[in-house]
């Protein structure tokens, strides 16, 4: 029997993660004064092959002809493909970019087959620290036994409001354990825009978002973040929001 593929596969990337991949990389670098936690709340994997090097180049070429911050992210990328023909995925490049300033990091998937995956690619990278979870809210409801600044990204295909409702709950508790927040929320719309979900308890925001396409981003701070959170994003020519 074939093994059944996630459908994340198809577009692994592709636009969406140029965008959320370059900005997840400069905020990890700039809450990384101290060992920082992270939350991965729809992980997939730590890499995994690029669906279309052809039109990632093309989006990358572009993007850091306009904002040169993009040179970090496509240094990330180029070096994971040149060293294992695989592109680096969201938690993945968190893991790389923290090095030993890194703590916790607890990453929800709830695909089954993904999750086996994710956790061999763990146990071969012999990371420590590294706790895999089944679902969005039991990532964000983590108990941790360590504090620190907080790096959350939200990242299903959809954010529905009923999702989001969901979520609410446990990202409000998490994000009031630390005074050092940034969240990128991602989602997918071909509609015109539309507003972002309320800020989470211990948070402002958004501060900054992009649209590429379909694909919308956006980041929310606390404020003791804030400014360094909207210099990150602006550096990859995101709208700040005030």
């Amino acid at each position: 029997m074939a093994r059944p593929t996630n459908r994340q596969s198809r577009s692994v990337g592709n636009l969406g993660d140029v965008l959320k991949h370059a900005a997840l990389i400069a905020l990890a670098e700039r809450l990384a004064h101290t060992r920082v936690r992270y939350v991965d709340t729809h992980t997939f994997l730590l890499h995994a092959p690029l669906a279309d090097l052809e039109r990632w180049n093309a989006d990358v070429e572009r993007l850091v002809s306009e904002h040169p911050a993009y040179a970090r992210y496509i240094a990330a990328e180029r070096a994971s493909l040149a060293r294992t023909s695989h592109y680096r995925c969201s938690s993945g490049l968190v893991l790389d970019v923290l090095g030993h300033q890194r703590s916790t990091l607890v990453l929800g998937e709830a695909n089954v087959v993904t999750r086996a995956e994710l956790k061999e690619q763990i146990r071969e990278e012999r990371l420590v620290g590294v706790h895999v979870v089944d679902e969005a809210v039991a990532a964000l409801e983590y108990r941790w036994r360590d504090t620190g600044p907080l790096l959350v990204h939200i990242d299903p295909f959809a954010l529905s409001p009923e999702l989001w409702r969901s979520l609410a709950p446990a990202l409000d508790a998490l994000c009031e354990s630390s005074t050092d927040v940034a969240i990128v929320v991602y989602r997918y719309t071909r509609n015109a825009r539309s507003p972002w979900p309320v800020a989470p308890r211990g948070t402002h925001g958004p501060v900054a978002q992009t649209r590429g396409g379909p694909h919308e981003l956006a980041a929310y701070a606390s404020p003791r973040m804030t400014s360094a959170v909207q210099e990150a994003c602006a550096s990859l020519g995101w709208r700040i929001e005030h």
